[in-house]
């Protein structure tokens, strides 16, 4: 089979079209909070039903792709996470919210293991490395979902209920418009190791050692997330509505870094740019420890651009191996790093709560710095 633009757009669109939608959701959750007048522990028990769902679709998501191919998989899972953020919007008790919440988590871990699974062998039959530009593609469309949602909720003067039904309705029409350029099958043929495995995930050490790399960094990518501007705040004495700053920054590197990514790969190797990476990770972190606010909110940069190609390598290297399927060895990375998604905003603020907010900081980079050691091994094995 040939790749050709069409099989590109449609799979970048396959990254973008997901990233608008938890844009929107993330845009509802003070609207849901207040329509539902509950608390934040409530609320976080509500986001933990999304993770569980998310999880759940994950761990099977390698097989449903790998019997029904990428096209049904990621139209399905989008779909059904699409139709879910109405459902949210809908809701006016905290159970059917819990149980759309639960639908969203299910459609977008189907879709995000889909299109990552797409991309591989995409990368595959074309013989260029495309993951991290792709995955910039779901910062892009981040960006503009929480952009067209200020629009129109500002400028246009629509509800909030209107902007995220229109928007939706858009969404699903660019979804199947994209669907004749995904690919109808979800296997490598010449990827046939193990794989007659009814188990949907791998237990083998490559699997796990790049689940855990994806834990580590999903983890560190989360924490900077929702605790960067309270560290800056309460640590760097920067003015509340000047620390958002290191967040902004953090994603707008981020995001430059995912589009650079291919090109970067192009001339370095999978490995130097991981074990570099996370290196490159640790001095920024631990800049931002211990400089002076204007360094430390300089080094939201370096941090950013030093994270951004790391998960995109480490899924394609769940492609260069051979020796477990790897709709597998995908599977297991993604639900591992997923699990980080949803354990590092926790785990920060468990440190920071029992010792200090810095000490969270610094196990951070620690985390980072024995990742520098384990990528170098793991790479041995795929070789």
């Amino acid at each position: 089979m040939t790749i050709t633009k069409k099989h590109m757009i449609s799979a970048w669109a396959t990254f973008f079209i997901p990233g608008v939608y938890m844009a929107l959701w993330a845009g509802y959750v003070p609207f849901l909070k207040a329509r539902l007048n509950i608390g934040d522990d409530v609320l976080g028990s509500m986001i933990l039903v999304l993770g569980i769902g998310s999880i759940i679709s994950m761990t099977l998501a390698g097989k449903v792709a790998n019997r029904f191919g990428c096209r049904f998989t990621v139209v399905g899972g989008n779909l059904v996470g699409m139709l879910a953020t109405v459902g949210i919007t809908l809701s006016d008790t905290v159970w059917m919210a819990s149980t759309s919440l639960f639908f969203f988590g299910l459609g977008m871990g189907l879709g995000d293991v889909a299109a990552n699974l797409q991309t591989l062998l995409v990368e595959k039959m074309s013989g260029r490395k495309l993951m991290s530009g792709f995955h910039g593609g779901w910062s892009i469309g981040g960006f503009i979902g929480a952009l067209l949602l200020l629009f129109l909720l500002n400028t246009v003067g629509l509800s909030i209920y209107g902007s995220i039904w229109g928007t939706i309705a858009g969404l699903i029409i660019s979804l199947f418009g994209m669907a004749p350029g995904m690919l109808s099958f979800g296997k490598d043929e010449s990827d046939e190791k193990g794989g007659g495995s009814k188990n949907p995930l791998s237990f083998h050490p490559i699997a796990i050692i790049f689940g855990i790399l994806a834990f580590i960094s999903y983890l560190v990518e989360g924490g900077m997330s929702d605790w960067s501007a309270i560290f800056l705040n309460t640590e760097k004495d920067v003015p509340i509505e000047r620390a958002v700053m290191g967040i902004m920054f953090y994603h707008i590197a981020m995001t430059i870094g995912r589009l650079a990514g291919n090109a970067v790969s192009m001339h370095v190797s999978p490995k130097r740019i991981v074990v570099t990476s996370y290196f490159l990770g640790a001095i920024a972190l631990g800049i931002i420890i211990v400089a002076p606010h204007s360094w430390a909110l300089a080094s939201f940069v370096l941090l950013g651009l030093s994270l951004s190609m790391i998960v995109p390598n480490l899924f394609s290297a769940m492609g260069m191996q051979n020796v477990i399927p790897m709709t597998q060895a995908l599977s297991t990375a993604t639900t591992l790093g997923y699990v980080g998604v949803l354990a590092g905003p926790a785990l920060i603020g468990y440190v920071s709560h029992s010792l200090s907010i810095i000490a969270a900081f610094t196990m951070l980079a620690g985390l980072l710095l024995i990742s520098v050691g384990l990528s170098s091994y793991a790479y041995r094995l795929i070789k």
